[in-house]
């Protein structure tokens, strides 16, 4: 049975004042990015960041700047027999400001929106509608004051703590260092951690350290002793027995057997490796989905001083947030093909710097084992 979505349209990032009069029959949901202020039923509130509204049809409303702080809020506009449905199953409050506890998942769905609305592929209206519903339960949620008392602040935590594990893997991390981090026991940590990444905190590091080691290895006649010092390991002989437990094969002998089978002829196959594209990339890192968007993080101190931006604010921030508008589309479809297991080659795309000037860049993605590894250089360096 088709869907009764008579009209949809989505906007991740909105920078302009908006009046909706009586007449409007759609539902309207806003995610404020910024201080506003907005008039509804003939009340005015002061939105903060973080806030979001559903507006019902026929219900005035006016949202503009406050001060001299610029407007910046994501919506998406929607009516229909369906629209009415989807909210009410929601269960939703609609036309008052709403607090949820956080809310970095709203512009991932919206993303997805974005997309199937452009795309118009098969189904598509169902999608979304299924889309909506998520994004109105999810906020409904997160605002449930019983919900939000049992929720446990403690996911996010670990991802940045694991984030920044896989990016100082040489590091002399111990389960008591951890697990302080956290304020949590040594037992309650690894269990947490465990449960939320399919992994113990010991494993995830030695693995992270075995992969490095891997590419060191690789990449040229390195002593194995200097690999072990450089990835972290306490010892070459407990690097050793590690190497050789998770590759069957003694670093040596991997090392060899990687020189071996480097021969002179050019293969695309080749190309597209994880050693190969480690070699030529001049940033690169681990690719974690959270919320359902994609984050970059690996060499983000280079990437600092190429973008301009903080660390912690390129840490915090999907990648997509970073693409220029005019390759937002590009992106999307590459974003599109790594959720469906897809590699990326060589996607030339521009970047955002904090000036506002654009940077372009080619960017490429790995799946090597049960992990994503995102490669980029700038594309400047790249013309001949």
């Amino acid at each position: 049975m088709k869907n009764k979505l008579s009209i949809i349209s989505s906007i991740k990032d909105e920078h302009q004042p908006l009046s909706l009069t009586q007449d409007d029959k759609a539902f309207v949901f806003f995610l404020f990015k910024n201080t506003a202020l907005i008039e509804i039923s003939e009340s005015l509130h002061e939105i903060t960041a973080g806030s979001i509204l559903l507006r019902s049809p026929h219900i005035p409303l006016v949202v503009k700047p406050q001060g001299n702080d610029a407007l910046a809020y994501s919506k998406v506009y929607f009516k229909g027999k369906d629209a009415s449905k989807v909210t009410t199953l929601s269960c939703i409050e609609p036309d008052i400001v709403l607090k949820p506890l956080h809310v970095h998942f709203a512009d991932s769905i919206i993303s997805k929106i974005e997309v199937e609305i452009k795309t118009k592929n098969f189904n598509w209206e169902s999608i979304v509608l299924s889309h909506i519903l998520e994004l109105l339960a999810k906020t409904h949620r997160l605002t449930n004051h019983n919900f939000v008392e049992i929720l446990p602040d403690h996911a996010q935590k670990l991802r940045d703590l694991r984030a920044e594990i896989h990016e100082k893997f040489s590091k002399n991390w111990k389960i008591e260092d951890m697990a302080g981090i956290m304020k949590l026991s040594t037992s309650r940590f690894a269990s947490l951690y465990k449960t939320t990444f399919k992994i113990s905190p010991t494993e995830d590091l030695i693995q992270t350290r075995i992969d490095q080691a891997k590419k060191m290895l690789s990449g040229s006649k390195v002593s194995v002793k200097r690999v072990s010092d450089a990835c972290g390991f306490e010892s070459v002989h407990y690097f050793h027995r590690a190497f050789k437990k998770r590759v069957n094969l003694t670093p040596k002998h991997y090392q060899n057997s990687q020189f071996a089978q480097e021969g002179s002829v050019f293969t695309s196959e080749r190309h597209f490796s994880l050693d190969r594209l480690t070699q030529n990339a001049e940033y690169s890192g681990i690719i974690e989905l959270i919320d359902g968007e994609l984050r970059f993080h690996g060499n983000t101190s280079h990437v600092s001083e190429l973008l301009g931006y903080s660390q912690q604010h390129l840490h915090d921030n999907a990648f997509i947030n970073f693409v220029a508008p005019q390759d937002t589309s590009i992106a999307l479809e590459g974003a599109a093909k790594i959720m469906k297991g897809k590699n990326v080659m060589d996607l030339n795309i521009n970047l955002v710097h904090k000036s506002g000037t654009n940077v372009p860049v080619q960017f490429s993605a790995l799946l090597k084992g049960k992990n994503w590894y995102w490669f980029m250089k700038h594309a400047a360096l790249t013309v001949a």
